[in-house]
Order: structure tokens, then sequence, then C-alpha cells
């Protein structure tokens, strides 16, 4: 008997261990999804690419790219301000985070500042290809004046003529953006391919060491079975300055001569064999010599303030969900209206008014067997019967009703069990003192039952908050404010599926998603500390 009781006891406790260590597993991945997701939502980390090095010129030539203080541009590669010029972007949604028209602005050619800028962007040897874009102004004035007064233009001039600009009136108006515009430049037997690969994209460090000589082979660094060669700029020439300012290393021979030209030296790389140097965007793309891709990485705060607040814009790949939050909020009001109290009156007739039978347990399996139907299929019904039948259209209204008809089986079912759970001593005393069975139900039965009630409520609304296949098919896709029930509108859900179904942008879509968390969080917090207030008021 003693042995008998200890096997209990031994059995227990490891029955004990397996269902704790269970739940602490649940736990720490529910945690573990959760944290991930919030993470991703508040800070972005992402590999970037690119032809140019990380230094940055505010005065390079003694000029400086000048855009309108609404812009959102911290610094900018040579490639995408060539490309601003030459008509390869017409707004800024491809460059930063805005919605602008780009309007490019150059001075004119007969100015020095024209010349420098075009220097600049197209090579000393090249012949300038402004864009049909591009507004031309006869000086730095007239160009400052223009970007001071319109929300995504740019502009080319003077250094000092920017400085004096941002000390004056309009300095609140305008911001200067640092270029980037050093490359490394190599042969072209260095960038060939071998075995169909080509040359590794490089981090900084793999860059350190290929400059600085301690890597002797492109082989190592992925490319062809070639000696690496060092080659430096001339010597008092603008790019060796630039290099000696930004104090990157090269390990190659002395600089020659001042009286070497850049095309000679941009003709040694080409013609030669395992050769890498330092050179300017506009030569190369001018000359179209062979350049490494550097590999970095860009992190930053992925949900602003700003992002809250603003209205999004091209389809949410720039501005904010201010009006999709508003949305969201219109859409959960909407279903709660019309969802409790027909969820509420039809616990309260099968509990208190429907006989018991064969009826009431089919009413019942349909009730349960409607709440795990897919959501597709209701935005399938609700898109014929809803949209197309009744000719409600895409609309707020047409999804209230689909997300209803969703959440309504989790609400009567919940509200029926807490009906049942209320003391039948509470009834029959209620009717003992006269009251009627309507009273009895309105005053006695349902306040009883209420935190049961409010708990299927908060079911339901985290079903329909989270839905998003019913409401593509009911509600529309429209990322503007709802201006009635019959206009389409997205909410956050949808938004963020259509963020990361159309690749626009999965960082908005983490933003997104942790915000949707937020609400949810939000609603549940109030919601319980109602439960907690109407359990001790019983």
């Amino acid at each position: 008997m003693r042995r008998e009781s200890t096997r209990r006891v031994s059995q227990e406790k490891a029955a004990f261990g397996v269902i704790r260590a269970l739940s602490i597993l649940t736990i720490v991945i529910l945690g573990l999804i959760m944290g991930f997701i919030l993470y991703k939502g508040l800070r972005y980390s992402n590999e970037t690419r690119s032809t140019v090095l990380p230094y940055e010129e505010s005065a390079p030539e003694g000029l400086s790219l000048v855009v309108n203080s609404q812009v959102e541009l911290k610094s900018v590669d040579f490639s995408v301000l060539y490309g601003m010029y030459t008509d390869e972007y017409i707004n800024w949604s491809k460059i930063s985070s805005d919605g602008f028209d780009l309007l490019p602005i150059a001075i004119d050619g007969n100015k020095s500042e024209g010349v420098g800028a075009a220097r600049l962007l197209f090579g000393e040897a090249a012949v300038p290809q402004w864009g049909r874009l591009v507004k031309t102004v006869p000086d730095a004035a007239t160009a400052l004046a223009m970007v001071s007064s319109t929300s995504g233009a740019a502009a080319i001039v003077g250094a000092d003529e920017a400085a004096v600009a941002m000390k004056g009136d309009s300095g609140k108006k305008i911001r200067v953006v640092p270029l980037r515009r050093i490359e490394l430049a190599l042969s072209d037997d260095a960038a060939a391919l071998v075995d169909n690969k080509s040359l590794e994209d490089l981090d900084d460090a793999a860059i350190v060491r290929l400059m600085g000589g301690s890597v002797k082979n492109w082989k190592e660094l992925g490319g062809p079975d070639l000696p690496i060669k060092l080659v430096s700029p001339p010597a008092g020439s603008s790019l060796a300055r630039t290099i000696a300012a930004a104090g990157y290393k090269n390990a190659g021979p002395a600089p020659k001569a001042n009286g070497e030209k850049m095309a000679d030296y941009l003709a040694g790389i080409q013609g030669g064999s395992g050769e890498v140097g330092y050179l300017f965007g506009a030569e190369a793309q001018a000359s179209g010599i062979s350049t490494l891709t550097r590999k970095g990485v860009e992190s930053g705060w992925n949900l602003t303030w700003n992002y809250l607040v603003e209205e999004p814009r091209l389809s949410g790949k720039v501005g904010g969900i201010s009006t999709i939050i508003l949305n969201t909020l219109f859409m959960l009001v909407i279903t709660i209206l019309i969802a409790a109290p027909i969820g509420v009156a039809a616990a309260v007739y099968l509990v208190e008014y429907a006989k018991q039978g064969t009826l009431v347990s089919i009413l019942r399996l349909g009730t349960e067997t409607l709440a795990g139907i897919p959501s597709i299929i209701f935005g399938l019904f609700g898109y014929l019967f809803f949209v197309n039948i009744l000719h409600f259209g895409f609309g707020l209204l047409s999804g209230c009703l689909t997300l209803s008809l969703m959440i309504l089986p989790t609400i009567v079912r919940t509200s029926e069990e807490a009906l049942k759970s209320v003391p039948g001593s509470l009834l029959e005393g209620s009717l003992a003192l006269g009251a009627t069975k309507l009273q009895t139900i309105v005053k006695v039965a349902i306040p009883a039952a209420a935190s049961g009630i409010l708990t299927g409520l908060i079911l339901g609304v985290g079903r329909a908050v989270g839905e998003t296949a019913a409401l593509i098919f009911t509600m529309g896709s429209d990322y503007k404010l709802a201006k009635g029930l019959f206009s389409s509108a997205r909410v956050l859900s949808s938004h963020v599926y259509l963020l990361f179904a159309e690749g626009i942008s999965f960082d908005r879509a983490f933003s997104t998603a942790t915000v949707l968390i937020v609400i949810v969080l939000l609603f549940n917090f109030v919601a319980r500390r109602l439960i907690e207030r109407m359990g001790s008021q019983q």
C-alpha cells in the first residue's frame, strides 16, 4: 500500500513537471513571437547595397545639394543624385519617404556654379545630359528661393550661398543634404565572372582589408585568381584630396606627379590587370568602368510619431497610418453596436425562453459550427449578399455586417454560458418579489452575467480586429478616411497584409502590426478592468 502511494506521488510530480514545462515553453514561444514583432515594429535594420563608400561631403567641389525642409532625406548617393537630374526619378517616393513631385533645379551653364554642378554630375570630360524635368535658373538666389517655396524642389548651388541662406529667413525652409560619391573602380578582368559567379559584395571590414593591402588576390574575395594591384589617384587632384579628407587608406604606389590627368589614371585602371582604386561617381558613370558593391546595414526608428499622425500616400509606401487607425476604430465600434445586442438577445432567448429540445440543440450545433468556419467563407458571403444583392457596395457597412456575422457565434455561446452560470436563487428571488420575467432578465440575470458576456465580446472583437480576408472582399482597401457607411475603407489588419503581399514595405508592415497589437492590448486591458470592477460591485 505504501509502495503504491509512493508511485502515485511520483506520477503526479512527473505529470506536474511536464505540464509546467509545457506551459513555460508555450509562454516563452509566445513571448518571443510578440517580442520579435514589437522589435521589428519599433526599429528597422536592413542590409543595403551601394557602389559608393559611406564618406559624406556637405560641400563637394564647393557645391551643396539643397532641398526643401519637408523632404526627409538625410544623405544621398551619387547614383540617386544623378538620377534626379536625368529624369530617372519624377517624385521623391523612390528616394525618401515623401510623396512630393521632384523639381530638380540647375543654375545656368554660363555661370561657374552651373559648370561646377555639371562636372559634379557628369564628370570633366562628359557632355552634360540634363533631364527634361530640370528647371534652369539664372543664379543661386533664384534657385534657393524656389527650393524654399516648393515642397519637392532640390538645387545644386555654391556652398557659400547655401550657408548664407541657411542663416537667413529661409533657413528653416531649406536643408543641405550630404553627398556620397567615392567609389572603388576595378579592372574588367577583376570583375569577370568565375564559374558563373561574380565578385562578392564587400562589407566595410573587407574594403578596409582590400585597400589596406591585407588581401593579395581577388580570389580571396570571391573573384578570379588574379593578383590585386592598388593604384592611387594623381597627387593634388580633387580625388586625392577627398580621399585624404575621408581618411581612407591606400597601400598602392605613391601618387604620380601633378601633371598626370585623371583620364590617364582611369585608363590605367580599365586597361590594367587586377587594378583597383578610388574614383568619383561621375567619372565611373561616364566611363562605364566596373565598380565594387559595398554591403552595409542601415538602422533607425521604424515607428515614429509622424507615422502615427500622417495620412498614408502612394498605397502606404509613404506617409503614415492615421486614417487607417481611425477606420479601424470606426469598424470596431460599428461591429460591436451591431453584434453585441443581437448576440446577447439570442443568448437570452436560448437560455430563458426557448423550450429545450431538438430545435435548440440544432441551433446550438449550428452556432458552434459557424464559429469554426474560415473567415474567407464569410467574406465570400458578404461579397455576394451585402455588396451585390443588397447593393451596399464595398464599404464600411458591408465589412462591419460581415464581421458581425463572424463574431456572433462566439458572443452567443459565451453569453449563453454566462447566463447559465447565474444562480437560480437570484432569479427566483427577483420573481418572488414581484418582478416580471423581463425585468428579472434585464436587471438581475444580465448584470450578474456581465463579466462573462464582456469576455465573449472581447473574444469577438479580438477576431474582428485581426480579420483580413473578409474585409478585403467587402470593405475594400481605400486608405483614405471613411466619410460614411458606404465608403471604402482600409483597416490595420488589411493594411499589414497589403504591405506584405504587394511588397510595398516590410518595415511599415511590422510597424503597422505593432500598432495593431497595442490597440488590441489596450482594448483587452480596459475590458479586463471593467470585468474586475463589475465583479467587485456584485
